[in-house]
């Protein structure tokens, strides 16, 4: 696959790849790739929600707060992962 990238986006991919943080044009692609999936399940979850919100199918925040006190609680003491 051969890409065509603007003057700004090929040396930052040279710099990043002389960095040591990626191998070569491939694996900083991929890398990327993954990210942007990454982004759109993100804004796909947070559609779900706003949706459930809007269906009043919300949670209080400090019940929120609370079970995630309570879940970092039983990791910290190895109950839970």
């Amino acid at each position: 696959m051969s890409l065509d990238l603007p003057a700004d986006l090929s040396e930052f991919v040279e710099r990043m790849i002389a960095s040591g943080s990626y191998r070569d044009e491939n694996e900083l692609l991929v890398e990327g790739l993954r990210l942007l999936r990454t982004r759109e399940q993100l804004r796909s979850d947070v559609d779900a929600g706003v949706r459930q919100l809007e269906a009043g199918e919300g949670i209080d925040g400090e019940e929120v707060f609370d079970r995630l006190l309570n879940r970092a609680h039983q990791i910290e003491r190895g109950g839970v992962q």
